[in-house]
């Protein structure tokens, strides 16, 4: 009589032992089912994330590499600039005009057009081009800015249309005076620098003028 009471509790007021182990495992499948479902997604958001990094380090070095195509034609006009001076100077020097030469290291060489030249070529070796009007002189600063853009897109990326962007930039170079005043000194010319005094002699054997001893050139932004 007991037995047939316990054997009734557990067969029809209890569930048996066999289903138990059957909710168990069905639970057991749903948690991993989930766990899987969480595994994808966490790795997509990962995948996603990488890529968007990716981009964000693809622009950068596009936009970076526009930046020093930029830096390299605008110094590369400053420094045609500057060079222009080179006749006029070493003459002013051979006759020992210092009122000339005190003119000379107030300004620099006017022609623009050979410095955007220059601008142009060196852009060219850097991947880029001066966008047109690019090129222009700074009044009153002897210096030259200069727009560029890359010739090369910033590529393919997760990003939609990254691959249609051509990435600009711009920069100014200017040239300054080192000394800022001159008086005959002999045969030769001494000039006050910001370093000291030069004495030069355009006379002397093997004498070839260095224009980087009396103007610096520069990128002023």
């Amino acid at each position: 009589m007991a037995d047939q009471q316990d054997r009734g509790r557990g067969g029809e007021g209890h569930p048996g032992p066999d289903h138990q182990d059957h909710q168990v495992a069905a639970r057991a499948r749903d948690d991993a089912g989930q766990t899987v479902g969480i595994y994808v997604v966490a790795i997509t958001a990962l995948f996603l994330l990488a890529f968007a990094y990716f981009a964000v380090g693809q622009a950068a070095v596009a936009r970076n590499t526009a930046q020093a195509a930029a830096d390299a034609a605008a110094l590369a006009a400053a420094r045609e600039s500057r060079d222009e001076l080179h006749d006029p100077f070493l003459a002013a020097l051979a006759s020992g005009d210092v009122g000339a030469l005190s003119d000379l290291l107030a300004k620099v060489g006017m022609d623009s057009s050979a410095a955007c030249t220059e601008a142009m070529r060196y852009a060219n070796d850097n991947d880029a081009a001066t966008e047109p009007g690019g090129c222009t002189q700074d009044a009153g600063t002897n210096g030259y800015t200069v727009h560029v853009k890359s010739l090369e897109s910033v590529g393919r990326s997760v990003v939609h249309g990254t691959d249609t962007v051509y990435p600009t930039a711009e920069a100014t170079a200017v040239v300054t005076p080192r000394c800022d005043a001159a008086e005959p000194d002999g045969k030769g010319v001494r000039f006050r620098c910001r370093d000291g005094v030069i004495t030069v002699d355009p006379t002397a054997a093997n004498f070839a003028l260095d224009l980087s001893q009396f103007y610096a050139v520069h990128l002023s932004k």
